[in-house]
Order: structure tokens, then C-alpha cells, then sequence
């Protein structure tokens, strides 16, 4: 069965999926008109175009906003003034100065005949969006990592055994991080430290977790950055706990974060993952135990790595299976 959505992959063109029609942002504008815009649109990343024209001289992000947000000196001593400082020279900073600032989003582009499973492995490398070059030379349209999930989901069946895979099996879990590894924080952090160890660990979301039990109460994503400006930055000072609970009456809240958590657990299969980050339209999704700590997470790119090679691993596992069900025989008839 993996060589049914193998070929589907291959046979398809990345140009037939759905795209995100392209909505640019001048190289001379600041982040806060980047942080509007983003918001406004329910976009994570924006592509820069150079002056007047409309070359795309590349890509900024929330975590191109984060790594600048890291390096203020905010902290709970700050003085009004020294905040309003502090806003001022961030929501100022000009947006061709902190593109690319993380240095982890490659401005690649791609032709539109190009398969969906050689854009796969560009996704399941690190890769997060691909800008369509068309007969024309001109750039058009971005396809994400979530436009290529969603066809996922509309394509499931396909999947065949390796959909029908739990989270916890030996084929998926080797392909997600450890709990030993996993990026944790504190109800009771404040949220500037929060996004500091994001930055740090270069993570674009992290759980919250409650101080006693450590089980998870939230999540705290670069999308929740949409709502700084000169009256909110002091918010950042407030618990992660708080921050990540702030109404709209406060702060411009991420509009597609969802309103209740999202949690799997080993037992889920891998395209019940799938499901639900397509639908709930996240990047991720944490995996907790029976008392809801979080023991890894699922994101986009987990899930490209597996498309493209769980089936090499199924295909050794069944040559080794037949391998050895031949010597039984043999040995047998000896």
C-alpha cells in the first residue's frame, strides 16, 4: 500500500494543491505594520519584496520577530520609560534588517510541475514554505507545509499501513524527540523568559505546564506575538500562564489557536495525527502520557520525514519478515 501514495506523490504537481495566494510585505516597512499584517491574515511568514517592484528578495517570520524580541533587556525591573524605550526601538526595527534573522527559514523556490513528493523531502529537511516559479518567471503563490497537510488529509487512505500506525510504535516514535529532550516552561515564568528559551532552543512553540504537576496547561507559540505594541510589550512581564490566557480585550490573540488543548497519546494512530493538525489548522501537536504531561510532540516536518521514509523502513521490515519465514522453511526441511 506505501506504493500507492508513493506514486500519488510523485504523479502530482505541487501547482494542483491549494495555495496561498501571495501577500507581500516592502523590505522598508516595520515589524509593526509586520505583525499586523501577519495577524490580520493568519500567516506565520510573509515574503519581502525588494522597493516598489515585486521581487521577492526573501522570507520574515514570527521567529525572525522572536530572535529580536530576545534581545531586549525587558525584565520585571524595567521602568516605564525603559519599556516605552524598549518598544519603540522593537516595533521600529525594519523588517529588511531581521529578515532571516533565526537563520532557519531558506528562501527556496521551486517550479510548479515539481512533484509533491520531491517537495516532501525539501518539507521533511527543515524546509517550511516554497515560493512558485511559473512558466513566466514570476513567483505567485506560497505553498506551505500545512497546504501539503491538508491534501494529506483529504488523501488518507492512500496511507494504507503506515496511516494505520499508532504514534507509539516503533516506526513513528524513533522520528520524534525524547521527553528527555522536549522544551518545556512554567505557568509561573514570566513570558518574556518564556520566549527567551524559545529563542534560545529555537523552538517556535513551547508547552506550559503547570508548576506542581507539570502537566500541560497550554501552549505558548511565536504566533502569540500578533499582539505587541507600545500598550502591550508590558504584558510580556506577566506570567506565561496569564499571557497565554490574555482575551482579546487585552491583547490581539492568535486567531487560530485553538480554544481548548490539543493533545495525542501513543495509542493515536499516525493518521489521526494528521487529522487533527489539518483540521485544527496547528503546527504541531504535543504527545502526552495518562496524566497529561508531555512525553514529545508531532509537528509538520515529523510528519513529512515519516511520509517519505517510513516506506523504505516498512520495506526492509517485510523483506526481513520474508527472510526469515524463508529460513524457517528451510530449516524446517532439513
Amino acid at each position: 500500500m506505501t506504493e500507492d501514495y508513493i506514486r500519488l506523490f510523485s504523479q502530482t504537481a505541487i501547482a494542483d494543491l491549494d495555495k496561498n495566494t501571495m501577500i507581500s510585505i516592502k523590505k522598508s516597512e516595520d515589524v509593526e505594520k509586520l505583525l499586523s499584517v501577519l495577524y490580520e491574515n493568519s500567516l506565520s511568514s510573509l515574503p519581502v519584496i525588494d522597493g516598489e517592484g515585486k521581487r521577492v528578495i526573501g522570507f520574515v517570520d514570527t521567529n525572525d520577530v522572536l530572535s529580536l524580541l530576545s534581545k531586549l533587556k525587558l525584565s520585571i525591573d524595567s521602568s516605564d520609560d525603559d519599556i516605552r524605550l524598549y518598544s519603540i526601538g522593537f516595533l521600529n526595527s525594519n523588517v529588511n534588517n531581521i529578515m532571516d534573522e533565526k537563520k532557519k527559514d531558506q528562501f527556496v523556490v521551486v517550479l510548479e510541475e515539481q512533484s509533491l513528493f520531491e517537495v516532501l523531502k525539501l518539507y521533511a529537511n527543515g524546509v517550511h514554505r516554497l515560493a512558485l516559479l511559473t512558466v513566466f518567471s514570476d513567483i505567485e503563490n506560497i505553498v506551505s507545509q500545512s497546504n501539503v497537510i491538508k491534501f494529506l488529509n483529504n488523501n488518507l487512505s492512500v496511507l494504507g499501513q503506515l496511516g494505520d500506525t499508532t504514534i507509539g510504535s516503533t516506526l513513528i516514535m524513533p522520528f520524534l524527540p525524547s521527553k528527555e529532550s522536549l522544551i518545556t516552561t512554567k505557568s509561573s515564568t514570566l513570558a518574556i523568559d518564556s520566549f527567551k528559551i524559545m529563542n534560545t532552543h529555537k523552538c517556535s512553540a513551547i508547552p506550559v505546564l503547570e508548576d506542581s504537576t507539570n502537566k500541560i496547561i497550554g501552549t505558548l507559540s511565536v504566533n502569540d506575538l500578533y499582539g505587541i505594541n507600545q500598550s502591550t510589550i508590558k504584558l510580556l512581564l506577566n506570567p506565561t500562564g496569564e499571557f497565554i490566557n490574555f482575551d482579546n480585550s487585552k491583547i490581539k490573540s492568535n486567531k487560530n489557536k485553538p480554544d481548548h488543548q490539543i493533545v495525542l497519546k501513543l495509542n493515536n494512530t499516525f493518521k489521526e495525527a494528521i487529522q487533527i493538525i489539518s483540521n485544527n489548522k496547528v503546527h504541531r501537536i504535543w504527545i502526552v502520557d495518562d496524566n497529561n504531561i508531555p512525553i514529545s510532540l508531532i509537528s509538520l516536518t515529523d510528519i513529512c520525514k515519516i511520509i517519505v521514509e517510513a516506506p523504505y523502513i516498512l520495506e526492509d521490515q517485510q523483506t526481513n519478515n520474508q527472510s526469515n519465514g524463508d529460513n524457517s522453511i528451510t530449516n524446517q526441511n532439513k
